[in-house]
């Protein structure tokens, strides 16, 4: 049964059919609170992050560029390291992010002159003028993808997500 719900979770699936009755109908191996709840958040993080790369993708920036260019630009003095942690990926990965970043134009990279094994990643004008122009659209997607929901809604929402979050110790 765990390889069943770890398969549901992993392609999105609501549940497994593999057991059919007699009249036709299926009937479900995986209806766990676990796995719908799983699937729910995992399909919606998909259909945001669609409709993010579709707001953004004329800016010349893919989102992980566009979320990597907000951080540096917020926290003056950021190192690749700490642009891991936020956007909670591997060093490695920040890494290459920000060489294509620095390729296209969008940050700088400078030694710290604290520590000579880190680096810092400032944002350019380009990054500046690009995440003004996209902060309107960003704010009225925002508006869209949560219209539905009240305010109150949204931090119960917020808070019983972070709960289980914590739970899984991050």
């Amino acid at each position: 049964m765990q390889a069943y719900m770890m398969l549901a979770l992993h392609f999105g699936w609501t549940a497994v059919y593999p057991v059919s009755h007699a009249d036709g109908g299926k009937i479900p191996l995986i209806t766990s609170d676990l796995a719908l709840i799983g699937t729910t958040i995992h399909r919606v993080a998909q259909l945001i992050q669609q409709r993010i790369d579709n707001e953004i993708g004329d800016s010349g920036l893919t989102r992980l560029s566009w979320m990597g260019a907000a951080h540096v630009e917020d926290s003056p003095g950021l190192t690749i390291g700490d642009l891991a942690g936020r956007l909670e990926v591997g060093r490695a990965t920040a890494g290459q992010l920000v060489d294509r970043m620095v390729r296209g134009g969008w940050v700088e990279r400078w030694a710290s002159p604290d520590d000579r094994r880190a680096q810092i990643v400032t944002a350019t004008p380009k990054a500046r003028a690009m995440l003004e122009e996209l902060a309107p659209r960003q704010s009225a997607l925002e508006d869209e993808i949560l219209q539905d929901l009240s305010a109150d809604e949204r931090r119960i929402l917020l808070a019983l997500l972070e709960r289980i979050r914590a739970r899984l110790g991050r």
